[in-house]
């Protein structure tokens, strides 16, 4: 970290350095070169954006198992349906029960089935979410320490100006007779 620090030093006097010798020059290209930045940072984060999505769209995964659900949801339903009508059914008689009873055991395991496919998907979401957790959280520590490394330039620059301005001050002018 000192040696970033005594880099940042180094290249903040050799920018006041050059400010002095030619300011509108070096605020031009400091400006072009803060643009260029800034854009260049822009691009990048819209391409990690745009790479983001694509992966998204070419995990139909997702896609296929939302519309395998609705279709088990459907079904699910339809066999709820199915199943009233035979618990009226049941009712008019007792030979009817037996059988009933005998099919709903049948049907329980896909019910079941049902649920741990459903309990799966939610635990992939769920991971998936935490992965990109940690990615935004590394991309916010990375543009701190970048934002850190820039605001120490600044304070260097603005103290080696205020440094200069005041060491022109108390230079004595010359010329100048004592009475």
């Amino acid at each position: 970290m000192l040696e970033i620090s005594s880099a940042i030093e180094i290249l903040a006097k050799e920018w006041v350095r050059l400010f002095r010798i030619k300011p509108i020059l070096t605020g031009i290209a400091t400006s072009i070169l803060i643009g260029t930045m800034a854009g260049g940072i822009t691009y990048l984060d819209k391409i990690d954006r745009e790479k983001r999505e694509s992966k998204r769209l070419e995990s139909l995964d997702y896609q296929n198992q939302i519309k395998q659900l609705d279709e088990m949801e459907l079904n699910v339903k339809q066999l709820l349906a199915f199943v009233d009508n035979q618990k009226k059914t049941l009712q008019e008689t007792e030979d009817t029960i037996s059988s009933l009873k005998s099919e709903k055991e049948k049907l329980q395991p896909l019910v079941e089935t049902d649920r741990a496919v459903v309990e799966a998907l939610f635990k992939a979401q769920e991971e998936r979410a935490n992965s990109n957790v940690w990615r935004e959280r590394w991309i916010g520590f990375g543009f701190g320490v970048v934002a850190s490394l820039i605001a120490s330039f600044i304070w260097f620059v603005v103290s080696l100006l205020i440094k200069g301005r005041h060491n022109k001050l108390m230079q004595p002018t010359v010329g100048a007779s004592a009475d």
